[in-house]
């Protein structure tokens, strides 16, 4: 009988300066350090009113999404990997950000956050918050 071990990873590649990018999609581990440390992308993500003005808000996006790149490649909270999501060209941050949605969500973003509300609802867990969650450390490499 096939288990978990048995399972084929998903991920896509998508090529930037003549190299292919490993896109994994952002995982369990990925999620928790985007939402301890992006609060505001917590709030948007559970229907919840955000209390930052908008050019607050703006304002934080080019972070998050460096994190979200590094994230959805393999490296959660590496800031070498954001350093180099953050120099990408627009474009090609635009096109990971859309292979790292497609591979981490494959049915979508609404299904995917009604799951997750549904999971963390059913343990009894009011705040996504994680305690003791560690933020980005400086890249091994």
């Amino acid at each position: 009988m096939p288990g978990l071990l048995d399972v084929a990873p998903s991920f896509v590649t998508h090529p930037i300066n003549g190299t292919a990018v490993t896109v994994t999609g952002v995982s369990a581990a990925g999620f928790a350090v985007l939402l301890d440390r992006f609060p505001e992308i917590r709030k948007l993500l559970t229907g919840n009113a955000v209390d930052i003005a908008p050019e607050e808000l703006i304002a934080k996006v080019p972070t998050a999404i460096d994190a979200i790149l590094a994230a959805g490649t393999g490296n959660p909270g590496d800031l070498a990997a954001e350093a180099v999501a953050h120099n990408l060209p627009a474009g090609d941050q635009l096109e990971l950000l859309k292979k790292i949605v497609e591979v981490t969500m494959p049915k979508g973003a609404g299904p995917f956050v009604e799951a997750l509300e549904a999971i963390m609802g059913g343990l009894g867990v009011e705040s996504m918050s994680i305690p003791g969650m560690k933020l980005p450390q400086p890249s091994n490499a």
